[in-house]
C-alpha cells in the first residue's frame, strides 16, 4: 500500500507541471535470456545454476565486469527525478534541488523504491568567476551514498555502508561544501548515522568527516586526493561483556589521470541526477569515433585503517590496515577501442565495511593472507554501416584467501568436520568458498588457484535508445566447492567441475 501511495504521489506531481525531457533519468528496460553455466543443471553447483531462463544478475557477470558501477547491467530500473533550479534573491546565488528516487524492478515482479541521493544545493558565483566556477553547499537530506571517497566504484569507500550494516544504510544524510575553479577543486563534508549502542541499548549518532581536492596540473594531467574519518560504533562482542571498545576508521585515496583526446570520466553512480535536457545526451549518447588516436590512463590507490578486536589478546583492540590499487587504461584508434584493467585489493579492504572477518575481529596471528589481484584486457571494433560492435575480453584473477591455524567459520563452536587449518577463498564481501583440507589424494594443503575468463561480446545499436547485446563467456575456476557428506555423515567441502560456459542475450532500451 505504501508503494502504491508513493507511485500515485509521483504521478500527481508529474501531472502538476510540464515535464522536461529527463523526468525519468537513466531508465533501463532490460529483457534478458541467459544461462550462467550451460554445463551444469539446477542443484549441481554452489551457488545454484538454474537452466537457461529469462532474467539474469550478478551471477552472470565476470570479475572484470561493472568496475565503475554497483549494478549488474541486467536490471530494469529508472531514476524518477523532480528537479528545480532558480536564481536567488541575492546576486550571484543560485538555488537548486532534486528529488531522485531509484525505482528497481525485481525478477519476482516486485518493485523497490529508495532515495538515490536527493539533494538541495546553494551555489554562489563570486564576481569575475567563470560559468562553471563557484562555491557550493549541498545537503543530502536522506542518503549521501553517492558522496564517496575513491574514484573507481569497485574500490570506492565512505558511502552509506561505511557505518556497517548495523546502521540504517538507506538513511545516511550528509553535507558537502565545495569550491570549484577552472583548474582545481576542493571540498569538505560530513555524514551522520544512527546505530545501536550495545552498552546502553539505545541508538547513538555516529559521525563521518570527508575532505578532498583535485587539480589539473597540465591540460592532460589531473591529480586528485581525498580522505576521511568514520565512527562505526562499538565492538558488539566486547560491549556484551561491559567493555567499551569503539571502532574508528580512517583512510586516504589518491588518483593520477593522464588523458589525451578523452575527458576525465567518472562513474554515473557518483553523479547527481537532475532534471536537465542535457542529461540524456551526456549519459547515453552513442559512442563517437572522430578518428585518430585518443587515450587515458589512470592509477588509483587507497590506504585505510580501522580498530577491531584483537583475537589473540583478551579485551584488547588492534589496528587493521587495508590497501587497494586500480589501473585503468583505454584508447580509441579510428573505429578500434582498447581497454586494460588491473586491480589489487587486500582481504581487509574487501571486508572493510563489514568490518573484518569474522565481523569486528582482526585476523589471528599466524593467518596466511593473500590479496585479490586481476588483470583484464579487451578490444572491440565498430562497423558503422551495420551499427555493430563485436569485441573480446580476456582476464586472469588470483582471488583473495586466508588460511588460519584454526578455522572457526565465524563462530565459537565449529562442527567437528571443520576443525583444523582451512583455506578459504573470498570472492567478494562475505562470499566465501572453503577449500578441502587436502588436494590431489595426498596430504598437500589446497591453495587457491588462478581463475581464467574469456568473453566474446557484440553490441548491435538498433536506434539511439535500443540495442541488442550478446555475450558468450568461458571460465576456468578450480576454486569452486560445495559441501557433501563423507563416510561418517559429516559435510565436507568437495571440488566442483572447474569449467563453466555461459551466455547472456539482452535487448535493452535506455533513455
Amino acid at each position: 500500500m505504501k508503494t502504491l501511495r508513493t507511485l500515485a504521489l509521483t504521478g500527481l506531481l508529474s501531472l502538476s507541471a510540464p515535464a522536461w525531457a529527463g523526468d525519468y533519468v537513466d531508465t533501463r528496460l532490460s529483457f534478458v535470456f541467459a544461462d550462467d553455466n550451460v554445463l551444469a543443471g539446477a542443484g549441481e553447483t554452489t551457488p545454484n545454476s538454474p537452466n537457461a531462463r529469462f532474467g539474469a544478475g550478478n551471477q552472470n557477470t565476470q570479475f572484470y565486469d561493472n568496475f565503475n558501477t554497483r549494478f549488474s547491467g541486467f536490471e530494469t530500473l529508472s531514476n524518477v527525478v523532480l528537479y528545480k533550479r532558480m536564481p536567488a534573491f541575492f546576486e550571484g546565488l543560485t538555488t537548486e534541488a532534486a528529488l531522485t528516487i531509484l525505482v528497481l524492478e525485481q525478477p519476482s515482479g516486485g518493485v523497490t523504491l529508495r532515495d538515490n541521493s536527493s539533494y538541495i544545493r546553494l551555489n554562489y558565483q563570486p564576481p569575475g568567476w567563470g560559468e562553471r566556477e563557484g562555491i557550493s553547499l549541498t545537503g543530502f537530506p536522506v542518503s549521501a551514498d553517492r558522496f564517496r571517497l575513491g574514484y573507481a566504484y569497485r574500490i570506492s569507500w565512505g558511502g552509506s555502508g561505511v557505518f556497517t550494516n548495523r546502521a540504517n544504510a538507506a538513511g545516511v544524510p550528509g553535507v558537502k561544501l565545495q569550491v570549484t575553479r577552472d583548474r582545481w577543486y576542493a571540498y569538505l563534508g560530513g555524514k551522520t548515522s544512527l546505530v545501536l549502542n550495545d552498552l546502553i541499548l539505545e541508538q547513538e549518532t555516529l559521525y563521518g568527516a570527508m575532505a578532498g581536492a583535485g587539480v589539473d596540473v597540465l591540460e592532460t594531467l589531473r591529480l586528485e586526493v581525498g580522505g576521511g574519518f568514520f565512527q562505526k560504533g562499538l565492538i558488539p562482542g566486547l560491549a556484551n561483556q561491559g567493555i567499551r571498545a569503539p571502532v574508528n576508521s580512517a583512510g586516504a585515496s589518491a588518483q593520477a589521470v593522464y588523458h589525451v583526446g578523452l575527458p576525465v570520466g567518472t562513474s554515473i553512480d557518483f553523479r547527481l541526477y537532475r532534471n536537465d535536457p542535457d542529461v540524456y545526451q551526456r549519459f547515453f549518447a552513442p559512442e563517437t569515433y572522430p578518428g585518430g588516436l585518443s587515450y587515458s590512463v589512470s592509477l588509483e590507490g587507497s590506504y585505510l585503517v580501522q580498530t577491531l578486536e584483537d583475537p589473540d589478546v583478551f579485551a584488547q583492540t588492534v589496528q587493521q590496515s587495508a590497501t587497494a590499487v586500480a589501473l585503468q587504461a583505454r584508447a580509441k584508434l579510428n573505429y578500434w577501442r582498447f581497454h586494460l584493467l588491473g586491480l589489487y585489493r587486500s582481504l581487509s579492504f574487501i571486508q572493510f565495511e563489514v568490518p573484518g572477518l569474522p565481523p569486528f575481529r582482526d585476523f589471528p596471528d599466524g593467518t596466511e593472507l593473500k590479496p585479490e589481484m586481476f588483470i583484464a584486457a579487451g578490444v572491440d571494433y565498430y562497423l558503422p554501416r551495420l551499427h555493430l560492435t563485436p569485441g573480446f575480453i580476456i582476464g586472469v584473477q588470483q582471488p583473495a584467501s586466508y588460511r588460519s591455524p584454526e578455522f572457526t567459520g565465524g563462530g565459537n563452536n565449529p562442527p567437528p568436520g571443520l576443525t583444523g587449518t582451512r583455506t578459504v577463498v573470498v570472492r567478494d564481501v562475505n562470499q566465501l568458498s572453503i577449500l578441502p583440507t587436502t588436494c590431489g589424494g595426498s596430504t598437500t594443503t589446497c591453495n587457491p588457484e588462478p581463475i581464467l575468463s574469456a568473453k566474446a561480446t557484440f553490441r548491435w545499436d538498433l536506434s539511439e535508445t535500443v540495442a541488442a547485446v550478446g555475450e558468450v563467456y568461458y571460465t576456468f575456476d578450480n576454486n569452486r566447492t560445495t559441501f557433501r557428506d563423507d563416510v561418517t555423515g559429516v559435510a565436507q567441502p568437495r571440488f566442483e567441475e572447474p569449467n563453466a560456459l555461459g551466455f547472456n542475450t539482452l535487448l535493452q532500451a535506455r533513455f
